[in-house]
Parts: structure tokens; sequence; C-alpha cells
């Protein structure tokens, strides 16, 4: 079930001009969004939610992100080898 995400787009912005609050506030919001017109992924929000703040750190939050991400792949790649055996199976 992929979504489109929406990046903003800031040509020729220096460092300087970056404001980091900004950034997360404007994400924040769209994720916010997001929640509202797809109710459904609320509670697995929630979990995410819940084992970062149990992260510490920075480095340990991407660490999670990063291995709740690649669950997510394995995953979606064991359920499209499911697909491939099915449609190999299918007479022609």
């Amino acid at each position: 079930m992929a979504h489109p995400l929406h990046f903003n787009k800031h040509h020729r912005r220096t460092v300087e001009a970056w404001d980091p609050e900004q950034e997360l506030e404007a994400a924040l919001e769209q994720r916010d969004r997001f929640l509202d017109t797809h109710p459904q992924y609320a509670s697995f929000q929630r979990e995410i939610d819940g084992m970062l703040d149990k992260a510490g750190n920075t480095e340990n939050r991407i660490a999670v992100l990063a291995l709740l991400i690649e669950a997510k792949l394995i995953e979606l790649q064991s359920q499209l080898k499911q697909l491939n055996r099915i449609l190999l199976s299918v007479p022609a």
C-alpha cells in the first residue's frame, strides 16, 4: 500500500536558511493529515511512536527506524515471492 510522499523543493537554499524546527513541524503536520485521511494506520503510528520514545538519542531512534523499515522490506519480499510462485503456477 504505497502512498505518495510530498517533499518541499527548495532551490538554491543555503545551510543557514534551513530551519530544522520548521521542517519537523511541517513533517508532523503532513503525518497528521495522512492519519486523518487514513485512520487505519493510527495504531501502527502509536506503536512506532512508543518504540521511538524508548530509543533514547537520535542515533538510536534512526537505528530503530532502520530496523522497522528492514523488517517491512523483508515481509514485502516474502509476499512478492509468494505472488511470483502463484503466478508461475497459473497455466498460460
